[in-house]
């Protein structure tokens, strides 16, 4: 079982990998940053390669966001959840990661994209099965079939290597904003679009002010 001096440098190596990318982050940088030797680092992962597969283990095992997770609210206030998370992640991640990850660690690459596909779809079905019994999706939706929808959108419309959108565009949440927008106004009963646009204005307001 890992112990939490473990859980500790994996988590925040993780976010440096995030803010920098993963080849320009060194593991001097790492030490340095963590206020440890280098003798320590190489005591807890025998190189790099070590280094970069147990982050990425986990964080697949211990995800930054779940829609699953999270018991507060309804099916409509946990996608808002999410976007709150998604804007976070935002300020300060660097697109260089998925590069790097594809590039230098294309087994592990394989492997973190099929993670997000399975959590993504599982997610997002869990999540629409909700909002149709409380009443705010309709019924007789394809539940499976948007799922892979907004599996498709999250890892490929919005994938700068992709090119259907620039990386200043990815960049901001309000392109998450209008992607949330469509989804919601083609599975949302009458009830459920009133509560969303009032969540909306909340947060229209909340900039306002």
């Amino acid at each position: 079982m890992m112990d939490k001096k473990n859980k500790h440098i994996l988590k925040n190596v993780g976010e440096l990998y995030m803010r920098y990318g993963i080849r320009s982050v060194t593991m001097d940088d790492i030490a340095s940053e963590l206020g440890i030797s280098k003798k320590t680092l190489y005591q807890l992962f025998k190189d790099k390669e070590d280094l970069v597969n147990q982050v990425f283990d986990y964080f697949m095992e211990n995800p930054m966001f779940e829609l699953t997770r999270d018991k507060k609210g309804n099916a409509i206030d946990k996608l808002f959840s999410l976007r709150k998370h998604i804007a976070t992640v935002l300020k300060s991640y660097n697109n260089n990661l998925e590069f790097d990850l594809k590039k230098y660690y294309p087994a592990l690459y394989k492997k973190v994209i099929k993670f997000k596909k399975n959590k993504i779809f599982e997610d997002s079905v869990q999540n629409i099965q909700e909002g149709i019994s409380q009443g705010l999706f309709r019924d007789g939706l394809e539940v499976e079939f948007i799922a892979k929808l907004q599996v498709g959108r999250m890892l490929c419309t919005f994938n700068p290597n992709s090119g259907i959108f620039s990386e200043n565009e990815l960049s901001l949440i309000e392109l998450f904003d209008k992607g949330i927008d469509y989804h919601l106004h083609a599975i949302c009963t009458e009830e459920g679009l009133k509560y969303y646009h009032k969540q909306l204005n909340n947060i229209h307001n909340e900039k306002n002010n």
